[in-house]
């Protein structure tokens, strides 16, 4: 799902069920401890295990834009999991420069957006 779409499921909800919706994710997340990375390295449930588990008499909008939230926390990569190995083009030069070459050296920061 796009976040267009989960942003546009979480906006539709009337204030008292974006409410609900938050207090469910706090609760969720106390109940988890720490982030998820941490909580599935150690063994311990995920947010989804987690909400499976409680009998929650939910509209359907609002499982769906806690679904949608949930699948939203999950993507990505996990702790100690290592990144897909790419290259890209310097700047201002035909120079490619690929991820893997700064394994062990320094931290790496990419920032991703548009500038339109």
């Amino acid at each position: 799902m796009l976040k267009s779409q989960r942003d546009s499921l979480v906006s539709s909800l009337s204030g008292d069920d974006r409410q609900n919706m938050r207090r469910i994710i706090a609760a969720i997340k106390e109940a988890r401890g720490d982030s998820p990375d941490l909580a599935e390295a150690q063994g311990r449930k995920t947010a989804r295990e987690i909400l499976a588990g409680w009998q929650l008499d939910l509209p359907v909008e609002v499982r769906s834009a806690l679904e949608a939230t949930l699948v939203r926390d999950e993507t990505g990569p996990r702790v100690g999991e290592l990144p897909a190995d790419f290259n890209l083009k310097r700047l201002g030069s035909e120079e490619r420069v690929r991820l893997s070459t700064f394994r062990g050296r320094k931290p790496v920061a990419l920032a991703f957006g548009s500038y339109t």
